[in-house]
């Protein structure tokens, strides 16, 4: 067990770890060094030790595995590189506001391809569905969901993704160690405040190259999702300035209450500790603030590559909702996507939000009345 300690002077031990689980060595280019001390100093500086001490290592031997094995598959396959990521459908907004409903209900449309949970951990060219079940790397995905719905049940039903499934961006884009990935999972106020200043686009060029070896031998749309992508909505259109943007949107007081109660869900059950509510609740009003104000500002810029969506009308009228996305967009819904959407809504309308309740946030409370001018926006 780590105990508080200098974890500055372990850099090299965590990549002998991750080398050590993976049998790899080539972590390709070392840009990422820059974010992952900056990681490791806000370890130190807030004295990380015990069940969160466990977590953390976790949480970064795992990805220096996920970079790992991400560079051998690059090297096998050095054809990815000619491969193209065009005009993607990207689903973002903030956490709790309905972005894992739609991205699921618009993946039903089988002219898109997405990103599959087992995937975002251990990158390679997608195989054919019939060999997943004896692929190693998908078998450790079976096994680590098949945990987390034993020790966090509450979590995986209000946000749970099995291992074949679509899955956000968030794990494959975190291989550059700049990413909010680290901040929402560990809350480190030293490495929040180097995030806010730095520069998301290599993590965002690493990860269309990831995008291009998965989908090697497939020449559908991608489908995308992710809700940090509203802090890094500049990046994201420095690297996919066609992205098709869809962002959903509900009130703050819900989104960001729901979502602290669900992150103590998942730390609880990964450090046997709880989060400090208070403290988190200002830690995430104050990320997607600073995510809102950017996408508020990347809509008046670039107003043909959103369409804006509400989190109620996900729930009353899906089908409408994605209408207006195709429209807005010059997409075909066939009547097959249309049946498979309609299908996939009744399946999952009775079960939408149970298991996951949560202490409310008054939407006049003072942490919420930053969020006025993105309100107001939105008719939120």
């Amino acid at each position: 067990m780590a105990m508080a300690q200098n974890w500055q002077s372990r850099f090299a031990e965590f990549h002998q770890r991750a080398t050590a689980q993976t049998g790899l060595d080539d972590f390709g280019d070392d840009a990422y060094h820059v974010g992952f001390r900056v990681l490791l100093e806000s370890l130190d500086d807030e004295g990380v030790d015990g069940g969160k001490a466990i977590a953390a290592e976790q949480i970064i031997v795992g990805t220096l595995e996920d970079r790992l094995i991400t560079q051998s598959q690059w090297n096998a396959h050095p054809e990815y590189r000619t491969r193209e990521v065009t005009a993607p459908v990207v689903v973002i907004g903030v956490p709790r506001t309905g972005t894992t409903a739609l991205h699921n209900l618009l993946s039903q449309d089988r002219q898109f391809q997405g990103i599959e949970k087992w995937l975002c951990e251990a990158p390679q060219v997608r195989p054919p569905r019939e060999t997943w079940p004896s692929n190693p790397h998908y078998q450790a995905a079976v096994a680590m969901v098949d945990q987390l719905k034993a020790i966090a049940p509450q979590a995986m039903v209000a946000h749970g993704i099995e291992p074949d499934d679509v899955d956000e961006c968030i794990i494959p884009l975190a291989q550059e160690f700049c990413s909010n990935v680290f901040g929402s999972q560990m809350d480190l106020s030293l490495y929040d405040k180097w995030l806010m200043t730095a520069d998301e686009t290599p993590s965002y060029r690493r990860y269309k190259d990831l995008l291009r070896l998965v989908g090697l031998n497939d020449d559908r749309r991608w489908l995308l999702k992710n809700p940090s992508h509203v802090f890094g909505i500049d990046a994201l259109l420095a690297v996919f300035p066609d992205a098709c943007i869809i962002q959903t949107h509900r009130h703050p007081a819900s989104s960001i209450a729901s979502l602290v109660s669900l992150l103590n869900n998942f730390y609880m059950a990964l450090t046997n500790e709880p989060i400090d509510r208070e403290r988190r609740l200002a830690r995430e009003a104050r990320f997607w603030l600073e995510g809102v104000r950017r996408t508020m500002a990347a809509q008046d810029r670039h107003p043909e590559r959103f369409v804006n969506v509400l989190q109620g009308d996900i729930r009353r009228d899906p089908l409408g909702v994605v209408r207006s996305i195709y429209e807005k967009f010059g997409l075909t819904l066939s009547t097959e996507a249309e049946a498979a959407m309609h299908a996939w809504h009744v399946a999952n309308a009775e079960s939408a939000g149970e298991g996951h309740t949560y202490e409310r946030i008054e939407k006049n409370a003072p942490l919420i009345a930053p969020f006025a001018d993105y309100i107001d926006r939105y008719g939120l």
